[in-house]
């Protein structure tokens, strides 16, 4: 499946594009436009690729999305759960009369690289994107304003994409990240070789080491684990199954360095995790 550029067409007069996704799954692949974006998760639960950050996702996150920051969500197949979302995307030339207030200004720092704002409820942010996608023309853009002022309330922030994480804009870069990401999906709950791989995308396994690290800022096989440990958690607060059969489940041979590698991505133990979150 090859990557591609998104256009983004609103016939609205606000040219602000607004709208509710509601699939069997998140079918766009990873993709780049030039619009910026804002994306409230209603339903389904899986992962969440954003320039070179790959995390879990779940009902309720609001993340705010620079242009031209490539990015996509997958959820999780296995869940007869549809993939719900609210959508807003908008050209640079929508804000920019409005950053002229600091305040405004303020919820754009740092978008290049991605910004997931915590508890988006405290602002009732699916309330008032579903206000903007219901209306249209000057009072889609109050609403869409007002979102933006609210949006400064949410001071706890995370930003997704590396510091130093630089958008590789050719075409056949993108195509392998996409079918690195699909290999994993696929294949994560077995041991997976470089040579797989590195074969899957017609490269010997020193050129895909040094394309994978270059493009994505980390070597593959911490990737890997990434996305193991992000499985893991969900089996963790989502199901009671034992710790030891999460970890063989997920791909992990050795139960030590699932162990180590779990404390490592995560600070805690899997079953302090469990414990911890499952008191939330």
């Amino acid at each position: 499946m090859k990557t591609f550029l998104e256009k983004v067409v609103t016939q609205d007069t606000s040219n602000i594009r607004a709208f509710k996704y509601s699939q069997k799954e998140f079918n766009t692949p990873w993709h780049v436009h030039p619009e910026y974006e804002l994306t409230f998760i209603l339903n389904s639960v899986g992962n969440r690729y954003v320039g070179n950050n790959i995390s879990d996702y779940q009902p309720g996150e609001l993340v705010l999305l620079g242009p031209n920051l490539p990015h996509c969500w997958k959820n999780d197949l296995e869940s007869d759960e549809r993939a719900e979302s609210l959508v807003l995307q908008w050209p640079k030339e929508v804000i920019t009369p409005l950053m002229g207030f600091d305040e405004i200004k303020s919820v754009f720092n740092k978008v290049e690289r991605g910004v997931l704002f915590h508890q988006p409820e405290k602002i009732k942010a699916e309330e008032k994107i579903n206000k903007i996608i219901q209306s249209n023309g000057i009072e889609r853009y109050l609403h869409f304003v007002d979102l933006l002022k609210d949006l400064v309330q949410l001071n706890q922030r995370e930003f997704l994409a590396g510091a130093s994480y630089a958008y590789d804009e050719s075409s056949a870069t993108n195509d392998r990240i996409e079918r690195v990401q699909n290999f994993i999906s696929d294949h994560y709950d077995r041991k997976i070789k470089l040579a797989e791989i590195a074969q899957e995308l017609n490269m010997t396994e020193q050129s895909f080491s040094r394309f994978f690290s270059k493009a994505m800022q980390r070597p593959f096989f911490v990737f890997l684990n990434e996305y193991r440990i992000n499985r893991v958690s969900r089996l963790l607060l989502e199901t009671d199954m034992q710790v030891a059969e999460i970890g063989y489940r997920c791909g992990y041979e050795s139960l030590p360095f699932f162990y180590q590698q779990f404390k490592k991505f995560k600070n805690y133990s899997p079953l302090e995790f469990r414990k911890l979150y499952k008191k939330i």
